[in-house]
């Protein structure tokens, strides 16, 4: 797979958005409830393009991934026990593959693209929650080293805190 990576402009954000919505309705068919209509929506999108955050991976030009890098991060990650507490860090959220490319390495080289992008920067953590409901996930980033340092209870259900040092 050749995947290029990008930040996307405004006027892209109904295709984002799209593009999530296949996505949920995907995970909701696989009996994982962890997204709904509620969020992410169009604004969250828009707010992530905006402020630069939002990256979308593309391929021959269609669109197989999308997600957004900050360190911004919720209230609950605040007790978690960092390894690096002080440090600079990432946080990455929502990551969503394509339905039509699951299971194709396309996440697992999503997030090597944030891990070399976060090398470059200097910065030497990457931190992440996923929902318990959604092996796949939970699955993924384990076996790229993301270890489970917390738990959160949102509106979802039960999630787990990740981080992972680079």
């Amino acid at each position: 797979m050749n995947i290029t990576y990008r930040k996307p402009e405004l006027d892209e954000v109904f295709t984002i958005y799209q593009h999530y919505v296949r996505v949920i309705a995907s995970m909701q068919e696989q009996g994982i409830d962890q997204w709904d209509d509620l969020y992410p929506n169009a604004a969250d999108i828009a707010a992530d393009i905006e402020a630069g955050h939002l990256w979308v991976g593309e391929e021959d030009g269609k669109l197989i991934c999308a997600f957004a890098v900050n360190s911004d991060c919720e209230e609950d990650y605040d007790v978690c026990p960092w390894v690096y507490p002080d440090e600079p860090y990432i946080v990455v959220h929502r990551l969503a593959v394509n339905p039509q490319y699951r299971r194709q390495g396309v996440a697992r080289n999503a997030m090597e693209f944030v891990e070399a992008e976060a090398k470059e920067k200097g910065i030497r953590t990457i931190r992440l929650d996923t929902f318990c409901g959604n092996p796949i996930g939970a699955a993924l980033y384990a076996s790229l080293g993301f270890k489970v340092i917390g738990f959160a209870h949102w509106r979802k259900g039960k999630f787990q805190i990740m981080e992972k040092i680079i």
